[in-house]
Parts: C-alpha cells; sequence; structure tokens
C-alpha cells in the first residue's frame, strides 16, 4: 500500500487529464460560443499547485513531462505542445515557489497567470504550426472565459491538490511507512 502512495500524484494529474476532456466535451455549449471560447485546463490548475506545494521534488517535472506527452498524444496528436509546456510550468514555479507566499490568495493569482500563459503558448504554437488559423482578437475574447474557469477550477479543488502534494508527494520514500 505504501508503494501505491507513492504514486497518488501521478494518478490524480493523469485522472485531471482525463477529467479535463470529459468537461471539454460535455459543457462545450457552454464553454464555447461565437465570441469567446474558454479551455477546461484541470491539469494546469493541480501541476500549478503540486508546484508551489512540493517545491524540491525533482520527479514532479519528470511527472509533467510525461504528463505532458500523454496529453499531446490523446488531445493533438502532435508531440511537443504540452511535452514543453507542462514540464516548464512545474520547473519554472518550484523555482518561484520558495520565494513566494503560501496563502491561498496568492496561490490563486499564480494559477490564474500560468492559467493565461498556457492559453497563450497554446494559441501561439498552434497558430504557428498551423493547426488552427485563429486571430489575436479571439484570444483576447477568451481571456475572461479562460480566467473564470480557472477560478472555478481552482476553487473546487484547491484543497484536494494541496493536501495530496503535502501527504503524499510524488516517489518520496521517507515520508511512507
Amino acid at each position: 500500500m505504501a508503494e501505491l502512495r507513492r504514486w497518488y500524484v501521478a494518478i490524480a494529474l493523469f485522472m485531471a487529464l482525463i477529467l479535463d476532456g470529459v468537461l471539454a466535451y460535455n459543457l462545450q455549449t457552454f464553454i464555447f460560443h461565437r465570441g469567446f471560447s474558454g479551455s477546461c485546463w484541470l491539469t494546469v490548475v493541480g501541476i500549478t499547485l503540486i508546484a508551489l506545494c512540493d517545491d524540491k521534488n525533482d520527479a514532479n517535472i519528470w511527472l509533467c513531462l510525461g504528463l505532458g506527452l500523454i496529453a499531446d498524444l490523446y488531445y493533438l496528436g502532435v508531440i511537443g505542445i504540452y511535452t514543453v509546456a507542462f514540464p516548464l510550468i512545474c520547473f519554472l514555479i518550484q523555482q518561484s515557489a520558495r520565494f513566494l507566499p503560501e496563502v491561498f490568495w496568492f496561490r490563486l493569482l499564480i494559477c490564474l497567470v500560468v492559467y493565461l500563459c498556457v492559453s497563450f503558448y497554446v494559441y501561439l504554437t498552434l497558430n504557428l504550426v498551423g493547426i488552427i488559423q485563429l486571430s489575436f482578437a479571439s484570444f483576447l475574447n477568451s481571456i475572461l472565459p479562460n480566467l473564470l474557469w480557472c477560478f472555478i477550477l481552482v476553487l473546487c479543488t484547491y484543497w484536494f491538490w494541496i493536501k495530496l502534494a503535502e501527504e503524499y508527494p510524488f516517489l518520496k520514500k521517507e515520508y511512507y511507512f
């Protein structure tokens, strides 16, 4: 049982990845409209909060690399976008978490900023590669729905991700008996 506890974070992030697709599919009439669209990325919220809470665990970066590879194959069929974004988010947040206050409102703000940065990165990359052809005005129209989605996701899952990262850090043996 202790061996399985070492993998709780990985299992939760994988389930969040699946839940992202399920929510996006089932709520597409609510998320996507003519003038704006939002992105449902519970995975980005989870990675951000885990990196903020468990900032000394380098195994999280490798986990995010594998998760990004799975996300690329699952959602896009093109390897590279999430494979770069997820470990980069984790690394940058872990490096800066040592200097940031550990309060809910500040972590919420960090999640909002990271969510928007990932949205811009995905928009820019998909536009440059030619997978999508959206104007910059379309991206600007999606900022408010993305912030709203991120706010909702953080409020609903914040305590889960923090408790998970604190009590079951990924691949750390010394915490389990």
